[in-house]
């Protein structure tokens, strides 16, 4: 993941970058697949045998519900990556058994790196290797992170009755909570699983989750592209900010 950053790095470090649109879903550069490359290739040797899911390159073989499965965004964030904002990320998880075991968040902007594992035994989280701690816990609301979009554009900070902040890729906003520089992250629009698999696998490890509107934990599936949307971080302080915002749990 490292290296997928720096090649991100070494794209945003060029008088030009290639820029090109995806139908619907925005703009897609070469760093984009340059980040894209490198973790198939590196992944693919880590786990052979795996099946891909990725958002800019397509599978060899279909998914099989259960089977292994890398899920990753190689670049969260193009918008910002193309803004010149460090709001973006590199997003990765492997599921297995039709659950996340491994995920990673890579910042290259900070060179931070956020990963956990879980197993049977019970799950971790490490900050560039040290042990990340887990959430204090509660329902305080003291920080909340948008989407740029969400706060330029449909200024939904007005509509939250507590500080808020805007930040740009899903993953970055995930590695904040999972940090506890916010609360809670609020999305209001769909994401992809690949978006958020690599942050949830993160946050679930020190005892955050994706809540639904209705209050109820969200499961992640490569089966299942879309997630709708979410409050992320401590379960407590999530129903509490969907509380004040009338959803009705």
């Amino acid at each position: 993941m490292r290296t997928a950053g720096e090649a991100i790095l070494s794209v945003a470090a060029r008088r030009r970058i290639r820029v090109g649109h995806k139908r619907g879903e925005g703009p897609v550069s070469e760093a984009d697949y340059a980040a894209d490359a490198i973790l198939r290739r590196e992944l693919g040797a880590l786990y052979p045998g795996a099946h891909w899911l990725s958002e800019e390159s397509s599978q060899r073989a279909p998914l099989v519900r259960g089977e292994a499965t890398w899920v990753v965004d190689p670049l969260d964030g193009t918008r910002e990556f193309l803004r010149g904002l460090p709001e973006f990320g590199v997003s990765v998880a492997l599921f297995a058994d039709d659950r996340p075991v491994l995920g990673a968040i890579y910042i290259p902007g900070e060179r931070r790196l956020l990963s956990a594992r879980s197993t049977a035994a019970g799950s971790a989280a490490w900050l560039d290797g040290e042990p990340l701690d887990r959430l204090s816990g509660g329902s305080a609301v003291e920080r909340v992170v948008v989407s740029r979009h969400d706060y330029e554009w449909r200024r939904l900070h007005h509509r939250i009755p507590f500080p808020v902040y805007p930040c740009g890729s899903a993953a970055v906003k995930l590695a904040h909570v999972s940090k506890g520089r916010a609360d809670v992250y609020l999305s209001t629009g769909p994401r992809s699983v690949w978006d958020v698999a690599g942050g949830a696998a993160v946050l679930r490890a020190v005892g955050g989750d994706l809540l639904g509107f209705d209050g109820r934990p969200l499961r992640l599936s490569p089966q299942q592209i879309g997630v709708p949307p979410f409050a992320a971080g401590e379960p407590a302080a999530c129903r509490a900010l969907l509380r004040r915002l009338g959803a009705p749990l």
